[in-house]
């Protein structure tokens, strides 16, 4: 494999306990009503904030995403890796492996979150939806982290993501994908995307492109 490219929530990240904050507090704020977040989040399939915001309020969607944002970006945030994602990062990055992140968030929101939790240096790209006309899982995000790291061939790259969105990125793109079992809120959900690869935990993803992809497989039936 030539490249890496990662999502970042519940991949890299875990900042899904004040993401959830947030999008209760949106919903509340913006229909009037209480929400479950963890439930209204999953049925989102990894999705835009802006897309959700456009299927709940409609020509009002950037209220939603404005008082999301706002809410977020105001929180006592201590933002960390999942456990053993920095060991494999400075693996790959000691090896001269290209990586770069491929998220939902706006890029300088997900710089900055990146840089907080102490793992920035290890990317050569971060594409976050501000980057692109298009969004996952259209591969044009896909297509721009690779253009940034100057490489050709997409299907010499693995995607690692938590969503069925990141699957079908990857695939719509070229490469191959890689479902990150330890995130994911729905994993049936992520398996019924047909991965190409599975890694239940963020050390299995070294045994991926280590063997060139003979690590778990899909096979079009849920284990």
């Amino acid at each position: 494999m030539s490249a890496i490219l990662w999502d970042m929530d519940d991949t890299l990240l875990e900042t899904l306990p004040d993401r959830m904050k947030a999008l209760a507090h949106a919903y509340e704020a913006c229909l009037g009503r209480r929400t479950d977040p963890l439930a209204l989040w999953r049925s989102h399939r990894g999705d835009t904030l802006e897309a959700l915001g456009m299927r709940l309020l409609g020509g009002d969607a950037q209220r939603f995403v404005t008082t999301y944002r706002e809410f977020y970006y105001n929180l006592p945030r201590d933002v960390r890796p999942y456990a053993g994602v920095r060991d494999v990062l400075e693996f790959f990055l000691a090896a001269g492996t290209p990586m770069g992140v491929v998220t939902s968030k706006l890029s300088w929101g997900a710089t900055d979150e990146l840089d907080r939790a102490g793992i920035l240096h290890c990317f050569q790209a971060v594409v976050g939806s501000d980057d692109t006309d298009t969004h996952k899982p259209d591969p044009e995000p896909v297509y721009a982290a690779l253009d940034r790291m100057l490489i050709d061939n997409p299907a010499d790259v693995v995607f690692v993501g938590d969503s069925p969105a990141d699957v079908f990125a990857a695939r719509n793109a070229g490469c191959r994908s890689v479902a990150a079992l330890w995130g994911t809120l729905d994993e049936e959900l992520l398996r019924e995307a047909a991965p190409d690869h599975i890694a239940r935990q963020p050390a299995e993803v070294m045994t991926i492109v280590l063997s060139g992809g003979s690590g778990e497989r899909v096979t079009g039936c849920l284990r």
